[in-house]
């Protein structure tokens, strides 16, 4: 008997017997009586009902959180501090070559002079009466929607640990919609000092949000020309500080998802016995989707940019920038750059078993 036939006997029913709603509950609910196909029946309705709620809850809190979470990105954005764009000289560099050599991966000595200044400059009061942990900015230029507007445009926060600032706000608030753009906590900037390389986390977010673009740096070499440079001031920036893009690549976080085996990129904070350059530079080349004929040593300071990969579960997608040297000209730079072959590339097992020995990007 069908629904529409089943609910007209009950509605036509003798007025002594239960009343429609009661017959109406019943039809759809698992009541004494039932046989097991009837019972199954109700239950598979009433989880789908379950489900439906709680997918229409959770679809509602997603686009609530992600307005919350624009008018915020807005807000911050309206506080971007101003840095002087003349780089000519190589006032803010930073020099750390005292610092190779350590035994540990605390801030380096800082044997050397100071190139940088002492003081924060007075434009970032406004971010930091909002939240002191507030240590810099990053922004990626050219990477622009049809209103000009950055993708990448966002303040970068540290907190006492790693996983802090994974569901928080700048403002402290637990967010579902992005969380905040934070630096490894183990690193330092503090005046004329600096870990030789800093690692920045974001989500990768699908309203593009936060890291939500980075995933197109793997859609070829010709993006990766067109965007090769990352800003990242900090507090104690005169001029601005560019980072030109070395290379990029897949990671596993979990040792099963590779034969047992883990690069931990983020380890490497400062070069030194433990955590060598020479290993490093051969982790983050030989994974790359990309190469190029741009120098780069241990004296060289260091940005890398930590995402989840959206191809894959459990995986990072990250990308390492070294800061322009005095007088470089990005042009011949960024004319070396070319795409790897696919056997080149080491890909954890993981990435294999879904998707081949292959370079994939969907987007």
């Amino acid at each position: 008997m069908s629904m529409y036939n089943e609910l007209s006997s009950i509605k036509s029913s003798d007025k002594k017997e239960e009343n429609f709603f009661i017959r109406f509950f019943k039809y759809f609910v698992p009541w004494k009586g039932d046989g097991i196909s009837e019972i199954f029946r109700k239950l598979v309705f009433v989880a789908s009902v379950a489900v439906f709620c709680m997918s229409v809850g959770d679809l509602s809190e997603y686009l609530n959180g992600n307005a919350k979470t624009n008018e915020l990105i807005d807000e911050m954005q309206g506080m971007k501090p101003v840095v002087n764009t003349n780089s000519s000289s190589d006032a803010n560099s930073f020099n750390h070559g005292g610092s190779n050599g350590g035994s540990t991966d605390g801030p380096p000595s800082g044997n050397g002079s100071e190139q940088v200044s002492t003081e924060i400059g007075e434009n970032w009061s406004p971010l930091l009466e909002i939240n002191e942990d507030v240590i810099g900015w990053i922004s990626i230029e050219t990477l622009k929607d049809a209103n000009g507007e950055l993708y990448v445009d966002y303040p970068i926060v540290r907190g006492e640990d790693n996983n802090y600032y994974l569901y928080r706000d700048i403002k402290n608030n637990y967010s579902s919609s992005g969380g905040t753009i934070f630096m490894d906590y183990a690193s330092e900037i503090i005046p004329g000092q600096r870990t030789d390389n800093i690692t920045i986390f974001g989500h990768n977010m699908k309203a593009g949000t936060f890291f939500g673009r980075l995933d197109e740096y793997k859609s070829g070499v010709e993006f990766l020309r067109n965007n090769p440079l990352i800003t990242f001031n900090t507090l104690y920036s005169q001029n601005e500080e560019k980072y030109v893009i070395l290379y990029c690549f897949l990671a596993n976080v979990d040792g099963s998802d590779d034969n047992g085996t883990v690069f931990k990129y983020i380890g490497y904070r400062n070069f030194n016995d433990k955590h060598p350059f020479s290993t490093w530079k051969e982790e983050i080349q030989k994974r790359s989707w990309y190469d190029s004929s741009i120098p780069f040593d241990e004296n060289d300071d260091y940005i890398t940019l930590s995402t989840c990969s959206s191809d894959i579960s459990d995986m990072r997608w990250v990308i390492v920038a070294r800061k322009l040297r005095e007088n470089e000209n990005v042009d011949e730079l960024t004319k070396t750059y070319v795409e790897r072959q696919d056997e080149e590339i080491y890909f954890p097992q993981r990435w294999i078993r879904s998707w081949g020995n292959k370079k994939v990007y969907r987007n």
